[in-house]
């Protein structure tokens, strides 16, 4: 009795602690899941899994335990790389450490933190190469070499990306750019030389101007040359010598040139080729690949279809001369959209009015047996009570219909310019066709035919903004259906077609109308005499008229959504140089004033020398590059959120510049890019320029290459890049700042920089 008593008090305090662990879990897992709604994410998930650890076998709080941690751990993973993408390490190593407090074996958070502690390592590195390309001795290969370890380690680290990329621009331009003949001797000069030895004239000015002249074995020792020239600067005395006397020059740096023959053989040992990609955005490439053919003579020249690319490789003239010829060919096609209603009117007039009498009697002899044959009998007695009479009913006709139908189509269509455009409203008719084989075997095949409203356009867009438009309009209804003897079904189309040719301007509007099928039938029976009279023959007779109208209405207004710009008068005519040769600019003696100081070197003279310090009125203009430039910030120092502002990047040079590629910084919580603009600083006396520009959104920067493609450089003041942000959420400031820039002048020198001050913009609610 006693064991038994035992037995029922520990089932009974089993039972209890079952009891409380049940209700325990349920309120655990009640509280973790209000937690995580008021936004207690991580004190929600420690109260879910104390739910799971009194009731281990409940896999409802195991599923809400691991999907919500699973999400969070997601979200605060996601929002660390976004921080570390930022640069901002510490906010970055933050959400790490959170994940690994919620989940310590997580391996992305585990790798995270390396990838932090290897970013900082990074950061030193590229901080130095940095310093060893902006130095005064700045070494490119040097810092490039410091940069290979952050790419073998991090092959799409930012800012060693950037380093690179502005290091590969500069020397790029260093290499793109030939070395221009830059004499000391700046005055002009007088030459007469009468069937003097070539080699003997380059020995006079190389004395007199104190450029270097280098001949190739292959210049003739018997190569003679006439030159008579007043007033003209060196530069083109030499060019005139060699064009003359079929040589030809590399100019190796600002005082030293080779001469060498004009061959075919000597051309391919000297004459350096470039190498140029053209990435095309709207022209085809066979049709460009086709024009360098054909005007430059270019052979070197490969195309890839599927990036619309072409790459060539030929002379530094005819590269800068494929440019121009490129920047012709790649515009933007013409697009139009085309506002089109047609309208197919229908009306229907039926009137049958008057009274339709009898209009036969029949009579019929009728049996006397009742059998349905006549005997000779029946017709011997034949009378009044044996035939038969039929007669029709009389019909009074009062019935008029009023018919009246619309049928309406306004679609609207883009079209690119010379490119057709169909538009169908209708039905397809299926029509079977039926084939039978020599052995019997029958098959059928099934054709649809269009029927309903068919509209073909084609437009061809001039610069005037005017649109030749073709029309082809076709309006198409069912008929009815044709049976052959072979038992196949066809059907009797009624159609209308219209074809024409308009010009409009963009906006006006055309109607093509007169479109008209018109059909009047009429029908009448009656007494005869009596239904002719007017008014009463009605009362003798009946009368049918029936009238239809169909009535085609066309409506087209184009309205152009983007013309062809037409190039400036500079980029459709530039000199091309001769037959045989390329030049980007005619060969021409530029003007010089004479002055009585100017020297005579003549034949068999030594130059007087002693007078070249005493000409100075007759120096002639050379570039000077710039020594010193300074970059400024103009524009608002608050703002509204949601507003869009610009901001002015002003360049003050004390000589020219030929290119600045910069990069700015900006906060990503209080502004937003919209747009980078090139200013007017490099487009100054009409120079043509090239502008690239990329935002990283995710790192705040923005990076900006402006290049002025003429041999002269800008000077001045005025504003290189206009940026146009939108203000996101208030802030008290945001920044924005310019973080690198490298001014590039002609030749090796380059110039000192100040850079601007960050520009510090209050946005407001």
């Amino acid at each position: 009795m006693k064991t038994m008593n035992s037995m029922t008090k520990i089932l009974n305090l089993a039972l209890i602690t079952v009891f409380v662990a049940g209700c325990a879990g349920d309120r655990y897992h009640r509280e973790g899941l209000s937690q995580i709604s008021e936004g207690k994410v991580e004190e929600g998930l420690a109260t879910l899994a104390k739910a799971v650890e009194e009731e281990p076998a409940n896999a409802e709080f195991r599923k809400d335990l691991y999907a919500r941690r699973a999400a969070y751990v997601d979200k605060l993973l996601a929002a660390a790389q976004n921080q570390r993408q930022a640069d901002r390490t510490a906010e970055a190593e933050g959400l790490y450490k959170r994940v690994l407090g919620i989940e310590p074996a997580n391996a992305r958070a585990r790798d995270g933190l390396d990838a932090l502690i290897r970013d900082r390592r990074h950061a030193d590195v590229v901080a130095d190469a940095w310093n060893t390309f902006k130095n005064e001795n700045g070494n490119p290969e040097q810092a490039l070499a410091l940069l290979r370890p952050v790419f073998a380690e991090t092959p799409g680290h930012a800012s060693a990306l950037s380093l690179k990329r502005e290091i590969e621009e500069v020397q790029a331009r260093k290499q793109a750019t030939e070395p221009t003949l830059r004499s000391a001797y700046t005055k002009p000069i007088n030459l007469e030389f009468r069937d003097a030895n070539v080699k003997m004239v380059f020995e006079v000015l190389a004395r007199t101007t104190g450029i270097n002249f280098i001949l190739d074995t292959g210049v003739r020792p018997d190569l003679r040359t006439t030159v008579y020239l007043k007033n003209a600067s060196i530069e083109d005395a030499i060019e005139l010598i060699l064009q003359t006397s079929q040589l030809q020059k590399k100019v190796l740096s600002n005082n030293t040139v080779l001469v060498y023959p004009n061959t075919a053989e000597k051309l391919k040992d000297y004459q350096d080729l470039v190498v140029k990609a053209f990435y095309l955005q709207n022209a085809d490439v066979k049709q460009v690949q086709n024009t360098l053919k054909t005007l430059l003579k270019t052979k070197d020249t490969v195309i890839d279809e599927k990036l619309n690319l072409l790459v060539m490789r030929d002379t530094p003239e005819a590269v800068r001369l494929a440019e121009k010829l490129v920047a012709i060919h790649d515009l933007a096609e013409p697009e139009v959209m085309l506002e089109i209603e047609v309208l197919e009117i229908q009306r229907s007039r039926l009137v049958e009015l008057g009274i339709q009498w009898p209009n036969q009697l029949t009579l019929t002899p009728l049996s006397t047996t009742g059998s349905a044959s006549l005997t000779v009998n029946d017709l011997k007695n034949l009378n009044s009570n044996r035939v038969g009479a039929n007669i029709g009913s009389i019909v009074i006709n009062a019935n008029q219909q009023v018919g009246d139908a619309n049928l309406l189509a306004n679609p609207r269509i883009r079209v690119r310019n010379r490119e057709k455009a169909k538009v169908l409203v209708g039905d397809k008719i299926p029509v079977v066709t039926t084939t039978t084989t020599a052995t019997g075997l029958v098959s059928d095949s099934v054709q649809y035919l269009d029927v309903g409203l068919k509209v073909e356009l084609e437009p061809d867009i001039r610069l005037q903004d005017e649109v030749v438009i073709k029309v082809g309009l076709e309006v198409s209804s069912l008929g009815t259906q044709v049976k052959t003897p072979s038992g196949t079904i066809a059907y009797q189309i009624g159609t209308r077609n219209a074809n024409t040719v308009l010009r409009l301007k963009d906006g006006e509007t055309q109607i093509l109308a007169g479109l008209i099928s018109q059909e009047e039938r009429g029908s009448g029976n009656g007494v005869p005499g009596l239904s002719d009279f007017p008014i009463l023959g009605r009362l003798f007779g009946s009368r049918h008229d029936n009238r239809q109208k169909n009535e085609i209405v066309l409506s087209i207004t184009p309205h152009l959504v983007r013309n062809l710009n037409r190039p400036d008068a500079n980029q459709g005519e530039f000199w091309s140089g001769t037959e045989s040769f390329l030049r980007t600019r005619p060969l021409s003696l530029q003007p010089v004033v004479e002055s009585a100081e100017t020297p005579q070197v003549k034949e068999g003279m030594a130059p007087p020398t002693q007078k070249i310090s005493s000409a100075l009125s007759n120096l002639r203009m050379v570039e000077v590059p710039a020594k010193s430039v300074a970059l400024t910030w103009q524009g608002p120092s608050q703002v509204k959120v949601g507003e869009e502002f610009k901001l002015s990047l002003k360049m003050k040079a004390d000589g020219s510049v030929r290119s600045l590629p910069f990069q700015l910084g900006y906060d990503t919580t209080a502004f937003q890019v919209v747009d980078v603009a090139e200013g007017p600083f490099f487009k100054q006396n009409n120079g043509a320029t090239s502008f690239s520009k990329n935002v990283d959104v995710a790192g705040g920067k923005v990076f900006v290459s402006v290049v002025r493609s003429d041999v002269d450089g800008a000077s001045g003041e005025d504003t290189v890049a206009v940026v146009t942000l939108r203000a996101l959420a208030a802030k008290s400031p945001g920044e924005i700042k310019v973080l690198s820039a490298a001014p590039i002048v002609q030749g090796e020198s380059t110039p000192a920089l100040r850079l601007p001050t960050p520009i510090a913009i209050t946005v407001t609610q």
